[in-house]
């Protein structure tokens, strides 16, 4: 907030020279105890360093678009760069805790979040891919902002099949072919892949249910091969705790009994492909040498649920005409200025 000299509006500029304050840029200030690590606080005072004549884009833009899974925080735990679009002329040095991007600024794609201009939901992803700068990480991004039903692959695809000329695009179109919608997590990702690129098995499901022949629900494993008749599960830390693991045995011993192989990855197991190769590969041998007859179903007695883009639909109908141009105009179909393209 700026200085107030009544003090009501924001600190009196004698106070904001005190300890209470902290300088965020020029002319505002926030009380000096404001957590400044929470991701919505660096995005609010990365841009306003910035001036409105930016626009927040990547993660950030993905955070405050509702998207999990977003939350500024490196592989490592150290706190990512707030990236921002500042346009081609405008000149201004890298900062810490800035990453500038002076690619054009279409005022087409700008949308506000939060009282934040940001660029829409594909532009954003799109940037995003492109500074992780490594397939398997683009995958992941992409895959959560489907998972945040931000928007459809349909409608990605779309819209990417207007952008030219733009470097990172075979980056991002190779990414986009990899991804998929159910997936929940990152680590389900990197576990999918694994299983595709490294394991060659074929395509998995992600996260879908599991019944018995007489509709008793069984699980809901990570992936699920009705093929092979393998399912893969990831155990992240919430699943250490013993109540969890006795949940996880009793369910993983249902599926087996009725004819599911499951593997299990656990922790930094995860990035040792190789091993989780091996312990893949072993559960399709076991299932080939299995007697097991299969006793489950995909989906159980209600069937399929809608996929992402009848869900996407259903979302809009039920919005305001306003409210659904906005989203709409979030996930576009194309690039503003792509000749004979229908934006919407």
């Amino acid at each position: 907030m700026r200085t107030d000299p009544e003090g009501r509006l924001g600190p009196t500029p004698g106070a904001a020279r005190g300890r209470k304050w902290r300088r965020t840029s020029p002319g505002l200030f926030v009380p000096a105890d404001a957590v400044f690590d929470q991701p919505g606080q660096r995005i609010l005072e990365a841009w306003q360093r910035t001036g409105d004549a930016s626009r927040v884009t990547g993660w950030a833009s993905l955070h405050l678009a509702g998207a999990r899974w977003f939350e500024g925080s490196g592989a490592r735990g150290e706190l990512l760069p707030v990236q921002l679009r500042i346009g081609p002329d405008r000149r201004m040095a890298n900062r810490p805790g800035l990453l500038l991007d002076r690619g054009r600024i279409l005022e087409a794609e700008t949308v506000t979040r939060h009282g934040v201009l940001c660029l829409n939901v594909h532009r954003s992803l799109f940037d995003e891919v492109v500074c992780r700068g490594e397939l398997r990480s683009g995958v992941a991004a992409i895959d959560m902002v489907l998972h945040a039903e931000l928007t459809t692959r349909d409608r990605l695809r779309a819209w990417l099949g207007t952008v030219t000329r733009t470097p990172g695009l075979p980056l991002v179109r190779r990414a986009l072919d990899l991804s998929v919608e159910g997936a929940e997590s990152p680590p389900e990702v990197a576990l999918r892949l694994t299983w595709r690129g490294d394991a060659e098995l074929p395509e998995p499901l992600s996260n879908v249910p599991i019944h018995d022949r007489s509709g008793r629900f069984l699980g809901r494993p990570d992936l699920v091969c009705p093929e092979l008749g393998v399912a893969a599960e990831y155990d992240g830390a919430h699943h250490l705790s013993t109540s969890a693991r006795s949940r996880d045995i009793t369910r993983e011993g249902g599926l087996r009994d009725a004819g599911l192989e499951v593997v299990s990855v656990v922790g930094g197991e995860l990035w040792q492909r190789d091993l989780v190769v091996r312990r893949l590969h072993a559960a399709v041998q076991r299932v080939a040498a299995s007697t097991l007859p299969k006793a489950w179903v995909l989906h159980g007695p209600n069937g399929p649920a809608p996929d992402l883009a009848a869900r996407f639909d259903s979302h809009l109908s039920r919005m305001s005409r306003a409210r659904r141009e906005a989203a709409l105009a979030d996930a576009p179909l194309a690039v503003p200025g792509s000749s004979g393209v229908n934006m919407r």
